[in-house]
């Protein structure tokens, strides 16, 4: 059953705001008092505090929707991860979540597959090496500029150290800063089904972090329309003379806070999304000499100081 109440409300506001101990707190206590709300066990998986954690909520969310594509997705991707099925068999309930000073996450096996990885491609006769050197670098780069992660929070926008005015007009990181235009003091909003998202990955507008495209009615549907996006530009065609019916529009993102970005960071093809934030004009980007570097300029897209993400369903394509 679907619940949105006030208190579930103030939990998600408390995540935006990047008071996440808060948040869980909230959280915890309306999957206690309504075991059967499936938006709060939604909710609960963003503040777990570790991956069995994680595991508990997802087995729970489950067990009340067996046809839950996002948790399924999630749940095989914390698989894929770890390498092993979940130990757990018991029922999950809210009794069997842990508490942060009892969060006692598993090592990553990352490391050891890399060393394995390392020492198999070493031992490889020098042709063999250079081919796969080059396969591992174009590999590479498709990821890094298409793939919708922070590598484990190795690349992508540090939040912790931005230093952002009350009204968003300027935002400032150890090297460089960036003055905000913005196209009027309305917020607009944004509710379709995303048929692209990736990283934007310019280090002069790093606060700009994701292109993410966002449709409805035919543009939506594959077999009514193509689409794609290439160099932060949308094309679409399709072999019907006919507009299609509704809307596609390109976000360029610009999260508010990090516990923004980490909603966007989850954001997979086909999600049903509602963004919504301040249309931003330009940005400006300076060195903090204040040496002029460049500006960024919609030319039929939108960017946009996002402010609020909701992930509404996660069906398949």
């Amino acid at each position: 059953m679907f619940i949105m109440n006030n208190r579930l409300q103030a939990a998600i506001q408390l995540i935006q705001e990047g008071n996440r101990e808060q948040a869980r707190k909230i959280i915890l206590a309306e999957v206690k008092e309504n075991p059967s709300n499936l938006t709060a066990w939604t909710w609960a998986l963003e503040v777990a505090v570790n991956d069995k954690e994680k595991r508990t909520i997802l087995n729970r969310i489950l067990s009340m929707d067996p046809t839950h594509q996002g948790a399924k997705r999630y749940l095989k991707k914390l698989d894929q991860t770890q390498g092993s099925m979940p130990e757990e068999t018991s029922t999950p309930t809210v009794d069997n979540l842990t508490h942060p000073e009892m969060s006692t996450d598993q090592p990553s096996p990352l490391g050891g597959l890399l060393r394995l990885f390392f020492q198999w491609t070493v031992s490889l006769p020098p042709s063999c090496g250079l081919i796969l050197l080059i396969i591992i670098i174009v590999t590479g780069g498709f990821f890094y500029f298409r793939a919708n992660t922070s590598f484990f929070g190795l690349v992508g926008t540090d939040f912790d150290s931005l230093v952002i005015s009350n009204s968003y007009e300027k935002i400032a990181s150890d090297d460089l800063y960036w003055e905000v235009q913005f196209e009027g003091q309305g917020h607009t909003k944004y509710l379709g089904t995303v048929r692209h998202v990736s990283p934007i990955r310019i280090n002069e507008f790093k606060i700009l972090t994701h292109d993410i495209l966002v449709t409805t009615a035919d543009f939506s549907n594959p077999e009514l329309v193509d689409t794609s996006v290439v160099n932060h530009k949308f094309i679409w065609k399709s072999a019907n003379p006919e507009q299609p019916a509704g809307s596609i529009n390109l976000i360029h993102a610009v999260p508010a806070n990090k516990a923004i970005y980490q909603q966007l960071l989850a954001i997979n093809n086909w999600d049903i999304v509602n963004i919504s934030g301040r249309e931003i004009y330009s940005i400006k980007t300076y060195q903090m000499d204040e040496t002029f570097l460049g500006t960024w300029i919609d030319t039929g897209c939108n960017t946009l100081l996002i402010d609020s993400v909701t992930v509404l369903t996660n069906p398949d394509p």
